[in-house]
């Protein structure tokens, strides 16, 4: 039996950990680079962040005479603990009230007959605690407002590289606790044409349906 020699491309733990945060910005996985790009328009939306209400990180927005803080540490809104999240999370009742943006992608081809394009669904699951469900300076209910600052922020916009539509709004529920609206937009992106390997990207340009 002959054994299939395996190459690495990489030979210790910092090549490996290179590899492996490289996935974030080669082109050959949209799942997690799209992702990349929804967590930085999120984190650069002041407004959304605030709207959130979290009053332990509002100081991060602004400082005592309420300017905004460019240089706050508003990455502290993302992560598995905190308000925004890059996966669906239903969270059970908490024991403070928190609010929480929650973002999927799906991909699926666009026919049988076009290898080169598919279509991709961004979605935005927005879940509002009712304790404050209204947005005490406005007086909109919080969820519809943040779906809202999202339908500004990427509707028509060019944030992943191809034009993004909105396609459905629809307000649904969870539980008795708490209040969601879910945004879905539409993109048309290329279908995995492009390989990387050790840092070299290229395009696969040979596709044949059969």
């Amino acid at each position: 039996m002959i054994e299939e020699e395996i190459m690495y491309d990489f030979n210790d733990k910092k090549g490996l950990l290179k590899k492996l945060q490289g996935y974030a910005a080669y082109p050959d996985d949209d799942n997690i680079r799209l992702k990349e790009k929804i967590k930085s328009a999120l984190l650069h939306c002041p407004e959304l962040l605030y709207v959130l209400n979290n009053k332990k990180l509002e100081s991060e927005l602004f400082d005592n005479e309420g300017l905004l803080l460019t240089d706050g540490e508003w990455d502290r809104y993302f992560g598995s603990s905190s308000n925004i999240r890059p996966f669906l999370f239903l969270p059970e009742t908490p024991a403070e009230v928190q609010h929480y943006i929650c973002y999927q992608i799906n991909f699926e081809e666009m026919s049988k007959t076009n290898a080169i394009q598919k279509h991709g669904l961004i979605i935005f699951t927005i879940l509002v605690d009712g304790h404050d469900s209204i947005d005490k300076l406005t007086g909109i209910p919080r969820h519809d407002l943040i779906a809202s600052i999202i339908r500004e922020r990427f509707n028509w916009s060019n944030i992943f590289g191809t034009q993004c539509r909105l396609i459905s709004n629809k307000e649904t529920e969870t539980d008795n606790n708490y209040l969601v609206r879910t945004l879905v937009f539409q993109i048309t992106n290329l279908n995995h044409i492009v390989k990387t390997t050790a840092g070299n990207t290229s395009v696969i340009n040979n596709l044949v349906r059969k």
